[in-house]
């Protein structure tokens, strides 16, 4: 008989704290394997959602240059337990980056960044994003 995991708030806050430093060390197969392989993403900048695959690759050409900086902070992350093994975490971040591959623009400066990321164990067990919602104020 399969075991089932049992989440908590605290093990989708460490996650989230993963997730950025996962990005900020710029270890792009790392932040691909994050992402469930059926998952939604809404970037900040997207017009419809794309798989997190595919989010999780453009993040790494954008920010996983070797002379890219970076520099993250997230603010006070809000969990809704949904089932026993499912959570959405939602938080405010700050993202400062520096010699990015994004568009014509070098530099980067997010200071009220919202995110929305559901995480839940996949079939093997691991804890994975299934829907992940990023944007900033206009």
């Amino acid at each position: 008989m399969k075991t089932v995991k049992t989440l908590n708030p605290e093990m989708v806050k460490a996650e989230v704290a993963r997730f950025w430093e996962i990005l900020r060390s710029k270890r792009g197969e790392a932040l691909a394997s994050l992402y469930a392989p059926e998952c939604s993403v809404f970037g900040s900048t997207s017009r419809r959602p794309e798989p997190g695959r595919l989010a999780a690759a453009r993040r790494s050409r954008e920010y996983c240059g070797s002379k890219t900086e970076m520099r993250v902070e997230t603010g006070l992350i809000d969990i809704v337990m949904l089932s026993p093994t499912a959570a959405a975490a939602s938080y405010n971040f700050q993202l400062h980056a520096s010699k990015v591959a994004h568009e014509g623009r070098e530099e980067e400066h997010v200071v009220d960044g919202r995110c929305s990321q559901v995480f839940a164990f996949d079939e093997q067990g691991d804890l994975k994003i299934f829907h992940e919602h990023m944007s900033i104020p206009s």
